[in-house]
């Protein structure tokens, strides 16, 4: 019995390590935060925001197109190198704020002016590969006029970082849907679960829609809000239904046990809201009419999310690696990278579009099939993982049945030899038994019919 419960016991740890991958994140969103926002290094936030706004503007002018977009990607290689070398104590040292090393006597804007000093490596070493690029790309280059590919190039890279958005926000989610699941009592059925997440779906949109349809015209009741709100409500719940049919199959077989299902309900949930989100984006850019300003300020809010979880992601993914490209002591450097290739990404598209709104519509859309597809893929790994661990369960569970069962023959066999051997001791101690023998008593001879011996055989 006691074997039987043992052996349970190592088939639910096996099965348990089915979430382990997601709930092992060794780095939370939220250090990683407070991390890329310390004000030891505030001004490299401060310039890239500067920096990409200015670009961003300068790029609308065509006979500028191609050197901004050499700019964006030199920054973006700058910050990339200094990332590589933020491990060295001396460039840590250039890149890094020592606010114990401050001179009072300056006025506030020469000691805050004073701070961008540790921009100065990163943007000297961007203008050497400005510079290096002009020469190897340019008219007389080693590929002549090959700087007139950069834009498109760079542009193209939007759709990569879309991808990354939602594969790295999708990592993210999993994680935290994977976290702290131990309690399994009262779940619903897999029918009322999705019910219930099409009402809150539903909901949600309703809510989203409704607050930015009265933002929109504030003459509005806000009944009329909500009626407005309710086509793109639909909407919600259609895309809703249309992912949980994709990935309904995976959806039932983890309905099987109530751990995957929780998993399962909490992931989906959190999945269909982000994309829920980012379909209210591409309709009020279609059907609504948000200013320039709205969708610029959102967009960056969105890069900056995304560099977020960007990094985030590739941080846990490297943790526990010997070969740690990403660490909490360069994320900065490296999101910065990121950022200046995502800001030079939307430039480079919206002057090919002339339209910022059709370039945003098209990476949310891409954001939207991206996570649907990954929300699919993490059910089925999940389920994989879960069936190989009953497979490993069971081959466990086999071989110490068929260790039982050949130590209880071996056991039988030796209790038959040991039986064997204690009834030979005993015929031996029977034939040894010492009678009381008269040695002198003469022996009868053996008689024969009509033959008789002599007492003495003579041989000679």
């Amino acid at each position: 019995m006691a074997d039987s419960v043992e052996s349970n016991n190592d088939g639910d740890s096996l099965q348990n390590d089915a979430l382990s991958i997601y709930e092992q994140q060794n780095i939370s969103m939220f250090r990683l935060i407070k991390t890329l926002l310390s004000t030891s290094t505030m001004p490299h936030i401060i310039l890239i925001i500067l920096l990409s706004v200015i670009l961003y503007t300068t790029a609308r002018v065509d006979s500028l197109n191609v050197s901004v977009a050499m700019a964006f990607t030199s920054l973006s290689a700058s910050y990339a190198m200094t990332a590589l070398l933020a491990n060295n104590k001396t460039i840590s040292n250039w890149i890094t704020l020592d606010e114990n090393n401050t001179n009072d006597e300056m006025s506030i804007f020469i000691r805050n002016l004073y701070r961008f000093r540790i921009c100065l490596f990163p943007l000297i070493t961007s203008v050497g590969i400005f510079i290096l690029l002009s020469l190897t790309t340019g008219e007389n280059g080693i590929v002549a006029n090959g700087n007139n590919a950069i834009p498109l190039i760079l542009g193209m890279m939007f759709i990569a970082w879309s991808i990354v958005q939602g594969t790295s926000f999708s990592q993210w989610a999993s994680n935290n849907s994977a976290k702290k699941i131990t309690s399994v009592k009262n779940l619903a059925s897999l029918k009322t679960s999705a019910i219930f997440a099409a009402t809150i779906i539903f909901l949600t949109g309703m809510i989203l829609a409704s607050v930015f349809y009265q933002f929109q015209n504030l003459d509005n009741s806000l009944v009329q809000s909500i009626l407005h709100s309710i086509p793109f409500s639909f909407v919600a719940l259609g895309l809703f239904l249309g992912s949980l049919s994709y990935s309904w199959k995976f959806k039932k077989l983890s309905s099987m046990k109530p751990r995957l299902q929780k998993f399962s309900t909490r992931w989906s949930l959190i999945c269909h809201l982000f994309i829920t989100w980012h379909l209210l984006t591409i309709w009020r850019q279609n059907f609504m009419d948000p200013s320039i300003i709205q969708v610029f300020v959102e967009e960056i809010a969105l890069m900056i999310f995304t560099v977020f979880v960007a990094i985030w992601s590739m941080t846990s993914r490297g943790y526990r690696s010997k070969f740690k490209l990403i660490t909490e002591k360069n994320a900065l450097t490296w999101g910065l990278a990121f950022g200046y290739a995502y800001a030079g990404s939307v430039a480079m598209l919206t002057t090919f579009f002339d339209d910022i709104k059709i370039v945003m519509s098209i990476g949310h859309a891409v954001v939207i099939v991206t996570v649907i597809y990954v929300h699919k893929i993490v059910l089925q790994n999940i389920i994989e993982k879960d069936n190989t661990s009953v497979d490993v369960s069971r081959i466990l569970q086999d071989s110490e049945l068929s260790t039982n069962t050949e130590d209880t023959e071996i056991n039988i066999i030796q209790a038959k030899i040991e039986s064997n051997s204690a009834k030979q001791q005993d015929s031996q101690e029977v034939w040894q038994e010492d009678n009381d023998v008269d040695w002198d008593k003469e022996q009868e001879q053996v008689q024969i019919d009509n033959i008789e011996w002599d007492e003495t055989i003579d041989l000679d």
